[in-house]
């Protein structure tokens, strides 16, 4: 088990404790049942297959039970979507705390190499991101809660590597490259010749030459 350490003594890991993704409210059991079914169907069959019949089959409910929790399909995206990136918020806090990494250094390669990670293959996560941006595209809120999780990863990477004494612009130009990088490398990984290894590197040079070493 990673040392918790680190954690606990870190200024950098302190600070992280106070950072919140995105915030929903609780959620009764029947909810989560038919949140969790709607994510299932997304990840299997897309935005576009999602349902409120196929949900309810999928929760294993009747479809008056799931509109009685979820009036309308928009109403299960918009808490869908704010369920996932809770989920994921509690994801990157633990991964976060799990990391040995003690010096700027270290942290930035703790990130790097855990941003890219998902390019090596095609995790649910990155394919439930792709279905959520499909539906982003079509409706405001799904879009608006998009928007909202970026802002807070990436806080939550920047104070992680850098911590939160340093200027806003070095947290805004460490945001700058690595978000959009990591969003677009999950995708793009698998036609580029360079090695995630070197991507590593790279990414890692750019950052502590261009950005950390002013």
């Amino acid at each position: 088990m990673p040392s918790q350490h680190c954690y606990s003594n870190s200024p950098h890991r302190r600070a992280l404790k106070g950072v919140k993704v995105i915030q929903t409210k609780p959620i009764s059991p029947k909810q989560r049942q038919i949140l969790e079914a709607a994510l299932a169907l997304l990840s299997e069959v897309g935005g576009t297959g999602l349902s409120m019949r196929k949900l309810a089959e999928r929760a294993d409910m009747r479809l008056s039970n799931v509109q009685y929790y979820f009036p309308s399909r928009d109403d299960v995206l918009r808490s869908m979507v704010q369920l996932y990136f809770e989920e994921c918020t509690d994801s990157i806090h633990e991964l976060t705390a799990a990391s040995d990494a003690t010096t700027t250094e270290e942290r930035l390669r703790y990130l790097v190499r855990l941003g890219l990670s998902h390019g090596e293959t095609l995790s649910e996560m990155c394919k439930i991101f792709r279905e959520l941006w499909a539906v982003a595209g079509r409706n405001e809120a799904v879009h608006d809660c998009l928007m909202d999780y970026y802002r807070g990863f990436a806080d939550v990477v920047s104070i992680f590597i850098v911590g939160r004494e340093v200027a806003s612009s070095v947290h805004e130009r460490v945001k700058a490259i690595l978000i959009p990088y990591f969003e677009g490398y999950s995708i793009a990984a698998p036609s580029l010749s360079l090695s995630v290894d070197e991507v590593e590197d790279m990414l890692f040079d750019m950052i502590m030459q261009n950005i950390l070493s002013n």
